[in-house]
């Protein structure tokens, strides 16, 4: 499973996780779970388990977390909120740093672009949150992908802090699922003001044509949360109808970020190749959106 490195280098190393050796087993034992939830998923759609790249979304939860799931083997994580993400990153990078909590062993298939903004640790890190404009020099500092550009008016700015930095900035363009009841389905019936994010299928094209030509900005694919009070994998059939659209025009553009804790079957089964699991690796989270 491309995101998850061999964890056996790391396993000799509890202390620099942050020395709970409970926290440690849970999370091992929370990952390969979760891992083989991934795996049976891909095998009932026929597709292979290796063409999945699992994405731990670690939002609420310490850089302790993010630096034992490392040595556990993974390689991708995501957080939604900058405040809470600089800070993390900054300390995980430290945290990797000191003796005897260097990187483990084993390259994990991470992306092109990994691995920057944590000391070279061979971490990737995602922003998934809806993103402002005033916010985005400080992702930035930290981020190797944006998976939440639904608008114009980010790219020109992601573009030239992207350059500024000198590192490459892979781009995800996030699609709104949200369709009135009787549309029957149809991409480009979308609900205003649904709280989730994301931009109208309808209009996609222009917007991946952008990012396409923007300097310092790699167009990787689409990503999508499936909406509320709706099932899953109907919304996720019309990402996936989305997606195929948008790579007649970019054929690289092959992502489809879709699917968390509780969808991801759904999503495996509709094409996803990069799933968002933040509570099946961590467990819950209270009143957090």
């Amino acid at each position: 499973m491309i995101g998850r490195a061999d964890p056996s280098a790391g396993a000799d190393r509890p202390a620099a996780a942050g020395g709970d050796p409970a926290r440690r087993a849970e999370l091992a034992r929370r990952l390969d779970v979760i891992s083989e939830r991934i795996a049976a998923a891909a095998r009932a759609a026929g597709r292979d388990p290796a063409g999945l790249t699992l994405i731990a979304v670690s939002k609420t939860y310490p850089a302790e977390d993010v630096v034992m799931l490392h040595t556990l083997g993974a390689r991708q994580f995501a957080e939604n909120r900058e405040q809470e993400a600089g800070p993390k990153v900054n300390m995980v990078t430290r945290l990797l740093g000191e003796p005897g909590g260097g990187p483990a062993a084993g390259g994990g298939g991470a992306p092109a672009g990994a691995g920057g903004a944590a000391g070279g640790h061979e971490l990737t890190w995602h922003f998934v949150g809806q993103l402002q404009r005033n916010k985005a020099r400080s992702v930035l500092r930290w981020a190797d992908w944006v998976q939440s550009v639904d608008r114009s008016s980010l790219v020109g700015v992601l573009s030239r802090l992207a350059v500024e930095r000198g590192r490459p900035l892979s781009i995800c363009l996030q699609v709104s699922l949200d369709s009135w009841s009787d549309s029957g389905g149809r991409v480009g019936s979308v609900v205003t003001g649904s709280g989730r994010g994301g931009g109208d299928p309808m209009e996609l094209a222009a917007l991946a044509d952008l990012v396409e030509e923007a300097p310092g900005l790699t167009l990787r694919g689409v990503m999508a949360v499936a909406p509320r009070g709706e099932p899953a994998r109907p919304a996720f059939a019309r990402l996936r109808a989305v997606a195929e659209r948008l790579t007649v025009d970019h054929p690289q553009a092959t992502v489809i970020s879709a699917g968390m804790s509780g969808d991801l079957e759904a999503a495996v089964a509709e094409g996803a190749t990069h799933l968002r699991i933040g509570t099946a690796l961590f467990g819950e989270r209270h009143g957090v959106p």
